[in-house]
C-alpha cells in the first residue's frame, strides 16, 4: 500500500469513482473525491494532501480559478489538471500558474500513473530537502562545488539538490531538457559527486554515430568480426568501465539496439561483436534527451521497459527563459569569455540590449545565448557596449513589450519601444522609419544616441 493522500476534484462522480478505483488498484489507498470545487478550500484547511487531481471545466467553479487559489495558498501540493478538451492555451495557462501537469481525458493509464509517481516523488524530495541540513546551497562552502554553473535561480538550486540525492547511488539517471539547457554539465556533476569521481567519465553523443556503427561503437568488436575489422576494438562501455557513461540523445538509439542496452543495464555485462565471452561491467549509466520519451513509448518508437529502467532517477532541467536573472548573469559571463577570446575590452550592454535579452525566449537556451554574445563581442569595438546593431535580427523582431494589466509604463518608454520596433521592422532603415513615424531623421538619431545605440 502506498501511503500518500490524494484528492480528486471533478464534477462527474462516475469519473471520480472510476479514477479512484484505478488508483486503488495501483496501491494508493487514501483517496478522497469532491464534486463541488467551491468546497475544496474548506477541505484543504482540515486535511493534508500529497496530490490533487483537478478537472478544468466544472459548472460550479472554473478549475483554473481553483488552481490559482491552491497554488497561492498551498504551493507545496502538486496539482495535475485533467480535462476532456485538449486546449493548448488552457494547458499553457495552467502550467504557468503552477500545475504540475496537464492531461486529457480519458488519460493513458501508464502516463497518468507515471505522472502521479513523479509528482509525489518531487513533493517527497522537497520535504527531504528541508530536512537535509547539509544541503545549504546558499552557503559559500557548498556553492563552491557548483561554482562552474552560472546561476542564481531557485530552479537550479533544486536541480543541485537532486544531484546530491542521486549521486551517491549507482542508479541510472535520466536527464530531460530542451536543447542547450546544460544536460551534460549536470551529468558530469552527478559523476563528480559520486564514489566513481576518480574513474572515467565517457560522453557518447548517440545522434552523431552512424546507424551502421552503433553496436561496434558502444560494445566494441573482435578482430575479423566483420569486413574491415582489422583489429579488436573497445567500445564506449568498456572504455568507461569502472566509471560513468553518459548517453546523450538517448532517444536516437535504434530500436534494435534498445534491447541490448536494456540487457546491459540488467546484467552489467556486454558482448563485443564476434565474441561469445561476456565482459563484466561496473558502470554508472546516465542518459539524456530533449525528446518526450513517454510519447516515443506510446508511438512504439522507444521500448517501455528500457524507459522505466533509465527512469530510476529523473531530472528535468528548466529552459533558460524560466531562470529569470540567469539570462543576464550568463550574458555577462559570455561577454567576459568573448573578451578573452578576441582580446578585447567590451564593457557591457546598452539598456536596449538588456531589455531584448530579458524578453527573448531563447529556443536554443544557453548555447544560443552564448553564440549571440560571442558573436556580438566579435563585432563590438574596444571600450564600447554591445548595442542592438550587434544582435541578430531574429532576436530583435517582435520585441515590443506589451505590459500586463497593472504594469503601466511611462509614455516616454512606450514611445521609445515603438520607435525601436518600427526601426527593426523596416530592416533598420533610418529613412523608412522617419517616413512611417513622421519624425525627422535627426530626431531619431538623438533618441537612439540617448539610448546608447550607435546607428552608424
Amino acid at each position: 500500500m502506498i501511503k500518500r493522500k490524494i484528492l480528486i476534484v471533478d464534477d462527474e462522480p462516475d469519473y471520480s469513482l472510476l479514477l479512484k478505483g484505478l488508483l486503488q488498484q495501483e496501491g494508493y489507498q487514501e483517496i478522497d473525491t469532491e464534486t463541488n470545487p467551491k468546497l475544496v478550500e474548506s477541505i484543504l484547511t482540515k486535511n493534508e494532501y500529497d496530490l490533487i487531481i483537478l478537472d478544468v471545466y466544472m459548472p460550479q467553479m472554473d478549475g483554473i480559478e481553483l488552481l490559482e487559489i491552491i497554488c497561492q495558498n498551498y504551493p507545496t501540493i502538486p496539482v495535475i489538471m485533467v480535462t476532456a478538451v485538449d486546449n493548448i492555451e488552457i494547458a499553457l495557462k495552467a502550467i504557468k500558474i503552477g500545475a504540475y501537469e496537464y492531461i486529457t481525458k480519458p488519460p493513458d493509464t501508464d502516463r497518468l500513473f507515471l505522472t502521479i509517481k513523479r509528482a509525489l516523488e518531487q513533493k517527497l524530495l522537497e520535504k527531504e530537502r528541508d530536512s537535509l541540513r547539509t544541503l545549504q546551497f546558499e552557503s559559500t562552502i557548498q556553492r563552491k562545488d557548483y561554482s562552474d554553473i552560472i546561476t542564481n535561480s531557485p530552479l537550479m538550486f533544486k536541480i543541485f539538490e537532486l544531484v546530491e540525492i542521486f549521486a551517491p547511488t549507482n542508479e541510472t539517471v535520466l536527464i530531460v531538457g530542451e536543447t542547450g539547457t546544460g544536460k551534460d554539465l549536470i551529468a558530469r556533476k552527478i559523476h563528480e559527486r559520486s564514489s566513481k569521481f576518480n574513474q572515467p567519465f565517457v560522453t557518447v553523443n548517440l545522434a552523431s554515430i552512424s546507424p551502421t556503427l552503433f553496436e561496434s561503437e558502444l560494445f566494441g568488436h573482435e578482430k575479423g568480426a566483420f569486413t574491415g575489422a582489422a583489429g579488436e576494438k573497445k567500445g564506449y562501455f568498456e572504455i568507461a568501465n569502472g566509471g560513468t557513461i553518459f548517453l546523450d540523445e538517448i532517444g536516437e538509439l535504434p530500436k534494435e539496439l534498445q534491447g541490448k542496452l536494456l540487457r546491459t543495464i540488467q546484467y552489467n555485462e556486454i558482448y563485443r561483436i564476434g565474441s561469445p565471452k561476456p565482459i563484466n561491467l561496473d558502470i554508472r549509466i546516465i542518459a539524456a534527451t530533449n525528446k518526450d520519451l513517454l510519447t516515443e513509448v506510446n508511438n512504439k518508437e522507444f521500448r517501455a521497459d528500457l524507459y522505466y529502467r533509465l527512469n530510476r532517477g529523473f531530472i528535468t532541467l528548466p529552459p533558460l527563459r524560466q531562470r529569470g536573472d540567469d539570462i543576464l548573469l550568463l550574458a555577462d559571463y559570455f561577454r567576459k569569455s568573448g573578451n578573452k577570446i578576441y582580446n578585447k575590452e567590451v564593457t557591457g550592454f546598452t539598456d536596449s540590449v538588456i531589455k531584448i535579452l530579458k524578453n527573448y525566449t531563447f529556443p536554443g537556451n544557453i548555447r544560443e545565448l552564448e553564440n549571440i554574445i560571442l558573436n556580438a563581442v566579435a563585432k563590438t569595438q574596444n571600450d564600447q557596449k554591445i548595442t542592438t546593431l550587434d544582435i541578430p535580427e531574429k532576436v530583435l523582431k517582435g520585441r515590443v513589450e506589451i505590459p500586463e494589466p497593472g504594469e503601466l509604463k511611462p509614455l516616454e518608454e512606450v514611445i521609445d519601444n515603438y520607435i525601436e520596433f518600427v526601426f527593426n521592422q523596416t530592416g533598420r532603415s533610418l529613412k523608412k522609419t522617419s517616413l512611417i513615424l513622421g519624425i525627422s531623421e535627426r530626431t531619431l538619431q538623438r533618441r537612439f544616441k540617448r539610448g546608447n545605440d550607435n546607428l552608424s
